[in-house]
């Protein structure tokens, strides 16, 4: 039976070797920490800071939501604006922008102000720099030798689950210690270094241009499995994140939401390098699918864990662990599948279909956990997701392109 493999050691010679020398890959780091580490706090923060303008976890939901909707809306417009313009003068402008929008916010928290001017600003801050995620992964193209790309995507797996481990840990200690406005605020200053960081980055503007020519449509339409199911991914985790304090309050530990979601982000990354350390039966996309359906069922265990703190803890972070390989095994099936001038775009799209799941996640079914209760819907999307993952898990895998 066929097998997929990366190799994440750091021996001589090794593609991590490789990687690590490659030129920019400094700079690209602290662009694509800091672009990233914004994405990662802002959910939490939203919560809070909804939960100190309001009684319910109505307007957190709405601000989530916004935040990500915004995300997903301008994903695939803002990727092609950086294949199409400056990519290094398009960054910066967006994450400093980004960083501004963040910071207007945590003014309009602080001073109790309109709920309708801060749903606006939440959006706002999504949907400006919402091409710098992706647009820095496809960098990687480029940036790379091919022969170690999907090495250098699997690093950036692990990269982004430091952010979303570090990410609530820093929102949870600030709004403790200060306020739910600092919190806010707080979210614009790893965007204002990444804007600083993209100004050093090289500069591929001819390569970029190139690839902006191709359709979107013929991209979704290969990659339509794939946006599905990441987008049900988000779906989970958008819950997971707004229900997380809910869970922890019924529990009497408030305090450990911000914990939890670290929890699962280290989680994400363990479970990625472990992934990467071996071969695995089948294709990425059917190790993505049975991954999932495994995630899917640890959620779905929710109702059992609510009423014990260290329960819920362990859950979170079991959860994580599945999303690792199924994170990495679904970007390396991209990667294969895409034509290298069709990349920006497909990983653009990708981006897109995560903002549009963890806005469902968050914002439609947020009004849910007051009528059902936190741990109820957090089940419901457990079983639904791992439902799903199971008939993608039956049907044919498209046929991965070999290096």
């Amino acid at each position: 039976m066929a097998t997929s493999q990366v190799d994440l050691s750091g021996r001589a010679g090794t593609p991590l070797r490789a990687i690590l020398r490659s030129p920019g890959w400094v700079g690209w780091v602290v662009a694509t920490f800091g672009a990233r580490l914004p994405v990662a706090m802002a959910p939490l923060a939203l919560v809070f800071a909804g939960r100190a303008l309001s009684d319910g976890y109505l307007l957190s939901g709405l601000l989530v939501g916004a935040h990500t909707i915004g995300e997903a809306v301008a994903a695939p417009a803002a990727g092609a604006l950086i294949d199409r313009w400056n990519p290094r003068r398009v960054l910066a402008g967006c994450l400093a922008a980004e960083a501004l929008l963040f910071l207007a916010a945590a003014v309009v928290v602080g001073t109790g102000g309109g709920t309708a001017l801060l749903v606006v600003l939440v959006a706002l801050a999504g949907a400006v720099p919402a091409g710098a995620p992706g647009g820095l992964r496809s960098m990687l193209t480029y940036l790379v030798d091919a022969a170690v790309l999907p090495r250098a995507l699997s690093l950036d797996t692990v990269l982004n689950q430091v952010c979303w481990g570090l990410g609530p840990v820093l929102v949870g200690v600030t709004v403790a210690a200060v306020s739910p406005a600092v919190g806010v605020g707080l979210t614009a200053l790893p965007a204002a270094i990444a804007a600083g960081a993209a100004l050093r980055l090289p500069d591929p503007t001819s390569a970029r241009r190139a690839a902006g020519r191709s359709r979107v449509l013929p991209v979704l339409r290969l990659l339509a499995r794939t946006l599905a199911l990441t987008a049900a991914l988000r779906v989970l985790l958008g819950v997971l994140t707004v229900a997380a304090v809910p869970l922890f309050t019924g529990s009497g530990q408030a305090s450990l939401a911000g914990l939890a979601l670290a929890a699962y982000a280290i989680g994400t990354g363990l479970g990625s390098v472990l992934y990467s350390l071996r071969g695995w039966p089948g294709g990425h996309q059917r190790q993505a699918d049975v991954a999932l359906l495994v995630l899917g069922l640890v959620v779905a265990l929710a109702v059992l864990a609510r009423p014990h703190a260290v329960a819920l803890l362990t859950l979170y972070a079991v959860a994580g662990f599945f999303e690792g390989p199924t994170v990495l095994a679904r970007s390396l099936h991209l990667e294969r599948v895409l034509p290298p001038d069709r990349r920006a775009t497909g990983f653009s799209l990708q981006y897109a279909a995560i903002g549009w799941g963890f806005a469902v996640g968050s914002m439609l079914l947020a009004p849910l956990l007051t009528r059902w209760g936190a741990a109820t819907v957090v089940t419901g999307a457990g079983l639904a997701v791992a439902a799903l993952a199971l008939a993608a898990a039956l049907l044919p895998s498209r046929p991965e392109r070999g290096r």
